[in-house]
């Protein structure tokens, strides 16, 4: 029984900062999502539509 209380405080104890733990790895994985979503847009618009890009080769080509 008493291994059972001393099992008891230490889950007691360990909650508090298990959950700060679980809390800042969920703000980490927002945050690199938020950011791949920032890179992604910005590359999309660095690049020329397709339909743009075809005409840019043809014209090369000539």
């Amino acid at each position: 029984m008493e291994t059972f209380g001393v099992v008891a405080v230490l889950v007691l104890l360990l909650v508090p900062s298990l959950q700060k733990l679980l809390d800042s790895l969920a703000y980490r994985n927002r945050a690199r999502g938020k950011a791949e979503i920032i890179r992604a847009r910005h590359s999309a618009q660095l690049q020329p539509p397709p339909d743009e890009r075809k005409r840019g080769k043809a014209k090369s080509r000539v």
